[in-house]
């Protein structure tokens, strides 16, 4: 997998838990119930922002 610039911003987490071990590098980890992006993992696949429901996890270039 090639990593891009960018990242995914988290914006409204409704604890929906769709996301939940969708990420293949395991970017994605939950502090009081609400997702958060470790971005030292991330590579922008975008397998999180299709999977949210709520649009609550949102690519910024």
């Amino acid at each position: 997998m090639q990593e891009k610039d960018g990242h995914v911003a988290v914006m409204g987490c409704r604890k929906c838990f769709k996301c939940d071990n969708i990420c293949p590098c395991r970017a994605l980890y939950r502090v009081d119930g609400l997702v958060r992006v470790d971005y030292s993992k991330c590579i922008l696949c975008m397998a999180c922002v299709k999977a949210c429901p709520n649009k609550a996890l949102v690519p910024i270039d």
